[in-house]
């Protein structure tokens, strides 16, 4: 690795803050003064994702359709993911977590917000898994514990089919990661109007822009974040979300439509790696 840094053109990560927590956060595991020398030719670019297969415009593996001016129709999407994993069908938010079951996706956290969910009014879905059979087997326990709950259903392993319907048919997606390079699942959420509730690490802190804590305009904030990877940051974003949802319905329907309006496809970074190669010719 440190052969290809040195002997490279150009050196990046798949986004802006992770080439810098690479750098000077601890995260180069032993590459930092190596990545310090090369620094002019180093940075981070934000991954995209497919625009046709993720789209809820378009989507196969989903009910109903819809887009920003129909996002009513995103809730015919939230009825029948209740109905295909026997959840209560209520007026309670769903939030999701969907993706590995990582000790790197924040395990704990994930585990925390399952109940804090539960007793702050919401429902929870998850589905995931892990090549690690203790980890399998703990979420398979809780699974257990909360299979006759209204409000809850944990599916362990992959499936594509479901998590289409899950983005589509969720409220809020969490993503409480240790460090996260880059991450999809805040992106896909967001294209279907699924507000992403993230801690403020590599890309999800490029991505997510927090709804109560930001300068950036109105229009351009997208979701929560909490800063410090622990119960209570986690409590101080989703409780944020839950109260919205709540207490500010059209405030919620606005971030829906703000999150929606991001474009994470690949036409931005397609450039961006474009005028990189652009540099390269010109050195």
């Amino acid at each position: 690795m440190k052969a290809g840094v040195v002997y490279s053109n150009f050196v990046t990560t798949v986004s802006p803050r992770h080439a810098t927590e690479a750098k000077d956060q601890g995260q180069g595991f032993g590459l930092e003064p190596t990545l310090h020398i090369h620094h002019q030719k180093y940075g981070g670019v934000v991954n995209g994702i497919d625009y046709e297969v993720w789209n809820p415009e378009l989507d196969r593996c989903i009910p109903f359709h819809y887009n920003i001016h129909t996002i009513d129709d995103k809730y015919h999407n939230k009825r029948a993911l209740r109905g295909r994993l026997l959840i209560a069908d209520n007026e309670k938010p769903i939030v999701a977590f969907v993706g590995r079951l990582d000790p790197q996706k924040g395990l704990e956290l994930i585990r925390h917000a399952i109940f804090y969910v539960l007793q702050r009014g919401g429902q929870f879905v998850l589905l995931g898994s892990s090549p690690d059979p203790q980890i399998n087997n703990y979420f398979w326990s809780l699974k257990r514990q909360l299979n006759e709950h209204p409000d809850c259903h944990i599916e362990i392993g992959f499936n594509e089919e479901l998590a289409h319907l899950i983005y589509a048919g969720a409220d809020m997606v969490i993503v409480p990661s240790r460090f996260e390079p880059c991450g999809l699942a805040q992106l896909i959420a967001m294209r279907y109007g699924t507000i992403p509730i993230v801690r403020e690490t590599g890309g999800l802190a490029d991505t997510v822009i927090d709804k109560d804590f930001s300068h950036r305009p109105l229009h351009e904030r997208n979701g929560y974040v909490f800063r410090d990877y622990d119960a209570a940051g986690l409590e101080l974003a989703l409780g944020r979300a839950i109260s919205c949802y709540y207490e500010f319905p059209e405030h919620f329907r606005e971030l829906m439509k703000n999150a929606m309006r991001c474009d994470y496809s690949w036409k931005n970074p397609g450039q961006d790696y474009l005028n990189i190669y652009d540099y390269i010719r010109d050195k």
